[in-house]
């Protein structure tokens, strides 16, 4: 492995290290974090690995930091963040002093699911009022708290839109918004709006929060406190885990956002669910865990079990985590706290859960308090149904590209996922859809192994940009 020369930052130094392409990997440089370290005589905290914003795997990027940039506590009350109109918040600062943000929602995929994982006193429930804290200053959220425990985030109980705390209503709470989601999702299917090139359409693929088409509705940011309480619980744990796991893959589309939050993200904390983890992995967030493996799980280069409890300082590291998500780098970092919760908590809510919504929930628990279940509100007949127009085959090319997250789709599996969102339109039309597209430039055709694939010029050009 070869050291780049070190340039000047301002937190340090920095470097790459380069191992010989076709013999090392990035995972393997990454793994002698130690060994660096100890060659500059330093701890692995001042001495940082972290894969190559170029996306070279055979390289890494090296920090090496003069002082201990994530000692110093930052304020949320100091710095007063805010979740801006693209779904981003700043959250707390990398190691090397750049922001680092979580993605409540984006405009290209609706809301946005998360996991928070670490030991006893890491920090997990003080980021969680941070993200409550950001949630209840925006009018784009709505907020609703799980807590199977009832204390895990008591300056927040019954100060979020809706709050459950304790097994049992927790486990009413989410069968309430299963059913709730469901019907988010269809009204959203039916509602009428102009797209950008004037055509009239019928129907959104997902919600973005505030959009206009659909009256201003809000996003539901749902909080789930002490997950194993209520996913191994021995009369509602069988059931919530496959709501959860079912809702992670389906209520981004009603605008509705899972955060999870446990000590450790194995199986066993979670119900045995590899889906529920892998759907929720979109911001994960890795505070000091107990038991080494987090790393593999929630795809992080580092194990967060190494993370120190304290600083050279002597102080507690509460907060300081490894992040992976809309920043495009999973590295250290540390959180922003509030210093008094109670006090963004006792204020009014920025957003609100719309009038329709309202109704749907005393809906379903009008036809619970009378002991029958809610009506389903079935879809039309497969005939009732509008044939699909051009520009809503467009937009469900466009929005399948979107959720590939960067990854260009060859042809059948960009017709299975637009096929997926039940466009009635045949795989012919869909095709010639997909060419004027590319004709347009709003979608480039790229090579992928040697065939032809398809993928979203702004993802692609996102991606040149880190290089």
């Amino acid at each position: 492995m070869t050291l780049t020369t070190p340039k000047r930052i301002d937190a340090g130094y920095r470097a790459e290290i380069r191992a010989v392409p076709g013999e090392k990997e990035t995972k393997d440089i990454m793994q002698a974090a130690g060994k660096v370290a100890s060659a500059f005589q330093t701890s692995t905290q001042l001495a940082v690995l972290e894969p190559s914003p170029s996306g070279d795997n055979s390289r890494a990027l090296f920090t090496l930091l003069q002082d201990d940039t994530l000692a110093q506590v930052r304020r949320f009350e100091d710095v007063q963040p805010r979740i801006g109109k693209d779904g981003r918040a700043p959250i707390g600062y990398f190691y090397d002093l750049a922001p680092a943000h979580w993605a409540f929602f984006t405009k290209s995929g609706g809301m946005r699911h998360g996991i928070i994982v670490g030991d006893s006193e890491a920090g997990k429930s003080r980021s969680v009022e941070t993200l409550l804290g950001l949630a209840h200053q925006s009018d784009k959220v709505a907020t609703v708290l799980l807590d199977p425990q009832g204390g895990s985030t008591p300056d927040w109980n019954d100060r979020t839109h809706r709050c459950a705390l304790g097994e049992d209503d927790c486990a009413d709470e989410l069968e309430l918004w299963h059913w709730v989601m469901r019907r988010r999702v269809r009204h959203l299917a039916r509602i009428p709006w102009v797209d950008e090139d004037g055509d009239e359409r019928i129907g959104k693929t997902h919600l973005v929060p505030g959009d206009s088409d659909a009256g201003g509705m809000a996003g539901i940011f749902f909080v789930l406190e002490e997950a194993p309480e209520l996913l191994t619980h021995d009369v509602h744990g069988k059931k919530a885990v496959a709501t959860l796991a079912s809702g992670a893959k389906t209520w981004r589309k009603g605008g509705g956002g899972i955060v999870l939050v446990a000590q450790d993200p194995n199986m066993t904390e979670l119900g045995g669910s590899v889906t529920l983890r892998a759907q929720l992995r979109k911001n994960a967030c890795a505070l000091r865990t107990q038991t080494p493996g987090a790393a593999y799980q929630m795809g992080l280069p580092q194990d967060p079990s190494l993370l120190p409890a304290t600083f050279k300082n002597g102080k507690l590291t509460q907060g300081l985590t490894y992040l992976s998500g809309i920043d495009r780098r999973a590295a250290l970092m540390r959180w922003l706290y509030t210093e008094k919760p109670k006090y963004i908590a006792r204020q009014p809510a920025a957003g609100r859960i719309d009038d329709l919504t309202m109704g749907w929930i005393e809906e379903y628990a009008s036809a619970k308090k009378d002991g029958r279940e809610p009506r389903t509100g079935k879809r039309a007949a497969a005939g009732d149904e509008p044939r699909s127009t051009p520009g809503d085959v467009k937009a469900a090319i466009i929005d399948a590209l979107a959720d590939a997250d960067g990854l260009a789709l060859e042809l059948g599996e960009l017709l299975h996922h637009v096929l997926k969102r039940r466009v009635t339109a045949p795989p012919s039309e869909i095709h010639t859809q997909l060419k004027r597209l590319v004709t347009d430039g709003r979608v480039w055709l790229v090579g992928k192994d040697g065939g032809e694939a398809y993928a979203l010029p702004e993802e692609i050009l996102e991606h040149l940009e880190t290089r």
